[in-house]
């Protein structure tokens, strides 16, 4: 009897661990995935206003 009480107690515990471990709640940023996604396109933003800022640099030399 005392084995059959131990193996059920032991079951229930391995299997709270387990739907702990599929349901527990995601402790991730959500706002820090957004911002992942936006740096590529930051980067993209500098680097055309880097060129343009360079052209209308080349063009008010040219004008002097």
């Amino acid at each position: 009897m005392g084995r059959i009480v131990t193996f059920v107690l032991g079951l229930g515990v391995v299997l709270a661990g387990v739907w702990y471990v599929m349901y527990r709640p995601a402790k991730t940023d959500p706002q820090a995935a957004a911002a992942r996604r936006l740096e590529n396109v930051h980067k993209a933003a500098d680097r055309l206003e880097k060129d343009l800022n360079t052209k209308a640099d080349d063009i008010f030399n040219k004008a002097e």
